[in-house]
């Protein structure tokens, strides 16, 4: 249940980092100083096709950077404008940072023998509760409660257990991350096919692209 947890958290970051991205509204930090207009349509790098040079006479009047994104690295992004350079597009990268809600570790402080905290886990159990003995570090004998989205929940729990003669603590845990762009100057989608593209494809299988109003890389 913890990687399912843990899997739907990094589904709905990169989520509400791409609505954020591609808002009108809301530019994301990083990119609000160079990029303005409407956005594009939005295709997986392996949409492209062969057939990218019929938008290329379209786009001539808007002159619309190509986006590509997200990375979550800076060395990927980094990469990906190397690879695209070498046939003399120019880009540049971007970074953005997300800020999400903080979430809350509930634990057990660590007690006096493993024996015990065996006893508490046993206990916390019979509550129909996810304990853990956390079995090394600092908190050694000390026992996870997991993570909880919200203080009042972590109140409602300790409101729950206050019965139970334990010492509950607390760690706020921050869920924030930077993800990474490349901007190329219009007309770059045209370029990106044959040999080129399949080792995009081949190295960024699930970067995106799409098309917006940007400043030009000198």
């Amino acid at each position: 249940m913890r990687w399912v947890f843990y899997a739907l958290l990094v589904i709905n970051a990169v989520f509400l980092g791409w609505q954020q991205f591609k808002s009108d509204g809301s530019a994301p930090s990083g990119i609000a100083s160079e990029v303005d207009g409407s956005v594009g349509s939005i295709r997986l790098l392996s949409e492209l096709g062969d057939n990218s040079s019929v938008y290329l006479g379209q786009r001539k009047d808007t002159a619309k950077c190509d986006v590509y994104g997200p990375f979550f690295s800076s060395t990927d992004s980094r990469k990906f404008l190397q690879m695209v350079k070498k046939t003399g597009i120019k880009g540049r990268q971007e970074q953005e940072q997300i800020n999400l809600k903080p979430y809350y570790w509930l634990y057990v402080a660590p007690l006096s023998s493993l024996k015990k905290a065996e006893m508490v886990v046993n206990r916390l159990r019979s509550y129909q509760l996810n304990a853990e003995i956390i079995t090394g570090g600092r908190l050694k004998n000390g026992v996870s409660l997991g993570n909880l989205e919200s203080k009042r929940k972590v109140e409602q729990l300790q409101g729950r257990l206050s019965g139970m003669d334990l010492t509950l603590k607390t760690q706020e845990k921050s869920r924030d991350y930077r993800q990474f762009w490349v901007l190329l100057n219009p007309g770059s989608e045209a370029l990106l096919k044959g040999g080129l593209q399949d080792r995009l494809i081949a190295n960024f299988p699930e970067i995106f692209h799409q098309q917006k109003v940007c400043k030009p890389v000198a």
